[in-house]
C-alpha cells in the first residue's frame, strides 16, 4: 500500500509540474523571457549607448612674446605683445549616476599647461611668424606692406628656415616656451558635454552643450598614467552604464568601444566650423593583454579601434558593462594598429569612491528603456510603446528610442502585438482556472482509486485471517 501511494504521489508531482509549465504566461502567450545570443548583445549595447556623451574642453588664453624671443625674431617691437588663442580638447565620456556624474579622460577634461602650450603654439605659429615678417618688412621698407606681400615674404622665409614645414616652426616656438622666451597666460578651461547628437563648431558647443563642473582627476600630464577624470552636470534622470568586474575580464574577452570619433583631426586644436551632426559609434575587439602603466595604473590592451574623439569613452563587454575607459592609441604610428589601451574599470571605481559618487541610485530613464526593449523582444509591442514613451520623456537625447517607438506602433498596427496585459492575461487566467479544475478532477480520481484499492486490500486480508482461523 505504501509503495503504491509513493508511485501515485510521484505521478501527481509530474502532472502538476507539467501543468505549471504548460500554463505559464510565456507558454500561453508564445513569448520568450529574454533575448539570447546576438540579440542579447545588441540589446545590451543599446542599453549602454544613451549614457555615452561627447566632451569638449574649450581652452582660452594668450601667448605673450618675451623680450628674448622678440630679439631672436629681429622684432624687438613685438616684446610684450600678446596673441589670444582658443583651442578645444575633445573626447567622449559616460554617465555613472542619474544625477549627472560622468567619467572621461584627464587629458580631455583638464589638459596640463605643457599640452595646452604645444597645441596653442601649433595653431598660432603662422600668425606670430607672419606678424614678425610684417614687422621686419615694415622696418626695412619704411611702410606697412600689403597682405599679399607679407604672405609672399612669410612663405619664402618659412621655406628657407623650416623647409616649408609649419610644424617645425611650431616646434621651434614650443622650445622657446620651454626655455621661458614665450609665456602662456590667463588660461581658462571650460568643459561642456553634448548628449545625443554632437556638433564640432565652437559656436554650437557653447549653444547646445551643457556646462560641466570639474570634480577630480589623478592625471598629472603623462599619457602612460591614470588618465581619468570625473565631472558633473546639473540635472536628473540621466542614463547610466553599469560598471563591470575585472575578475570577469580575461584575455580574449570581447569588448566594444563606444564614443564620438572624428570631431577634430588632432588631440587638441581649433574646433571645426562645420555644423555636421555626430552620434556615438561602436568598434569591436578583444582584450589582448593586461598591463601596468608607468605609475602602476591597471590597464588593458585591445585591438578595438579607437581614435582621438574616443578618448574617455567606455569599453563595454557583451553584457553592456564597462570594463575600461579608452585612453590612448599607437594606431597613428606605423605598425601601431591594434595597440590601443583602456584604463581598468577598477581605477574608475576608486576615483568615484574617493569622491563619494553614489553608484546605487537607479536611473529611471535607463529602467524605462530596458523595460521597453524587454517587452519589444517579447513582441509585447503595446507595453513596449508605453515604456519607450516614458524613456523619451525622461531623456529626450536617447537617439534610438524614437525608432523603437515607430517600430512598436507599426507592429501594433499590423496586429502583431502579444500583450502581457488585457486579453492576453484574460486568456491566460481562463486557461489557468480550467487547468486547476482539470488537476482537481485528476487528484479526486486518484484519491478515489487509492481508497478503493485500499479497501480491497483490507477485505482480502480479512478473508485470509478468517480462513486461517478455520
Amino acid at each position: 500500500m505504501k509503495h503504491l501511494k509513493t508511485k501515485l504521489s510521484a505521478k501527481m508531482g509530474v502532472l502538476l509540474m507539467a501543468f505549471l509549465i504548460s500554463f505559464s504566461p510565456a507558454a500561453c502567450l508564445g513569448a520568450s523571457n529574454a533575448a539570447t545570443g546576438a540579440d542579447a548583445i545588441q540589446t545590451n549595447l543599446l542599453l549602454a549607448k544613451p549614457a555615452v556623451v561627447q566632451v569638449t574642453n574649450i581652452v582660452t588664453g594668450e601667448i605673450i612674446i618675451q623680450a628674448a624671443a622678440a630679439m631672436e625674431l629681429n622684432t624687438p617691437a613685438l616684446a610684450g605683445k600678446s596673441y589670444p588663442f582658443t583651442i578645444g580638447a575633445t573626447g567622449s565620456g559616460f554617465f555613472v549616476s542619474p544625477d549627472g556624474y560622468f567619467v572621461t579622460n584627464g587629458h580631455v577634461a583638464n589638459p596640463d599647461d605643457q599640452l595646452t602650450a604645444y597645441y596653442a603654439l601649433s595653431d598660432m605659429a603662422p600668425i606670430i611668424f607672419k606678424d614678425a615678417v610684417s614687422t621686419v618688412a615694415a622696418a626695412t621698407l619704411g611702410y606697412n606692406p600689403p597682405a599679399d606681400i607679407v604672405e609672399q615674404a612669410y612663405q619664402q622665409t618659412l621655406q628657407s628656415t623650416y623647409g616649408g614645414d609649419v610644424q617645425k616652426l611650431a616646434d621651434d616656438l614650443y622650445q622657446d616656451y620651454r626655455s621661458g622666451k614665450l609665456k602662456i597666460d590667463n588660461i581658462k578651461k571650460s568643459n561642456y558635454i553634448q548628449t545625443g547628437y554632437a556638433f564640432g563648431s565652437q559656436k554650437k558647443v557653447e549653444q547646445v552643450g551643457k556646462p560641466a563642473r570639474f570634480i577630480d582627476s589623478p592625471y598629472k600630464g603623462e599619457f602612460d598614467s591614470n588618465d581619468l577624470a570625473v565631472l558633473k552636470i546639473e540635472g536628473s534622470n540621466f542614463p547610466t552604464i553599469q560598471l563591470g568586474d575585472t575578475q570577469n575580464i580575461q584575455i580574449g574577452k570581447e569588448v566594444y568601444a563606444i564614443g564620438y570619433p572624428g570631431i577634430v583631426q588632432e588631440l587638441m586644436g581649433q574646433l571645426t566650423d562645420e555644423g555636421s551632426q555626430l552620434e556615438p559609434s561602436m568598434t569591436k575587439g578583444v582584450i589582448s593583454a593586461k598591463k601596468k602603466l608607468t605609475d602602476g595604473t591597471e590597464a588593458f590592451q585591445t585591438d578595438a579601434a579607437i581614435t582621438h574623439g574616443n578618448s574617455g569613452g567606455p569599453a563595454v563587454d557583451t553584457g553592456g558593462e564597462v570594463v575600461g575607459v579608452t585612453t590612448w592609441s599607437l594606431g597613428d604610428q606605423p605598425g601601431g594598429e591594434g595597440f590601443n589601451f583602456l584604463i581598468s574599470v577598477d581605477e574608475v571605481k576608486r576615483l568615484l569612491s574617493r569622491n563619494n559618487v553614489n553608484l546605487t541610485a537607479q536611473s529611471l530613464s535607463t529602467a524605462a528603456w530596458a523595460k521597453g526593449l524587454e517587452f519589444f523582444n517579447q513582441k509585447e509591442y503595446s507595453d513596449a510603446l508605453k515604456e519607450f514613451e516614458k524613456a523619451k520623456n525622461l531623456y529626450p537625447d536617447n537617439l534610438d528610442v524614437q525608432s523603437y517607438i515607430t517600430k512598436s506602433q507599426e507592429a501594433v498596427a499590423r496586429g502583431e502585438n502579444k500583450s502581457s496585459s488585457g486579453w492576453g492575461w484574460i486568456i491566460f487566467a481562463a486557461l489557468a482556472v480550467g487547468g486547476l479544475i482539470f488537476v482537481g478532477i485528476v487528484v479526486l480520481i486518484i484519491v478515489l482509486v487509492v481508497k478503493k484499492s485500499g479497501g480491497k486490500q483490507e477485505q482480502a486480508k480479512s478473508v485470509e485471517k478468517s480462513s486461517e482461523k478455520k
